[in-house]
């Protein structure tokens, strides 16, 4: 993979975490319950769009998929999640 590819694919999942956040607002509050909830109702959209052939949706939706997972890795470090893996 091209490293120009990469640098789109993270381009637009940061500016999907800005959206989000100007959406949503602060979420680092939400459990491991919350973001799974939420991940799975993302994961559920590109399922839908790839059985519709909807390519430029699923696109849309992996990415937001990918933005759900840094924003739950976001909230995971600042509430000290890597601090206490006991290595």
């Amino acid at each position: 993979m091209s490293e120009i590819t990469r640098a789109k694919i993270l381009e637009a999942v940061l500016s999907e975490r800005e959206r989000q956040d100007k959406r949503w607002g602060d979420q680092t509050y939400n459990t491991d319950l919350q973001w799974i909830s939420i991940l799975t109702e993302e994961v559920g959209e590109v399922a839908k769009d790839v059985n519709d052939l909807r390519l430029a949706g699923m696109f849309e939706e992996i990415i937001q998929c990918a933005a759900v997972c840094f924003a739950w890795s976001e909230a995971f470090i600042n509430r000290g999640g890597l601090q206490n893996d006991g290595e």
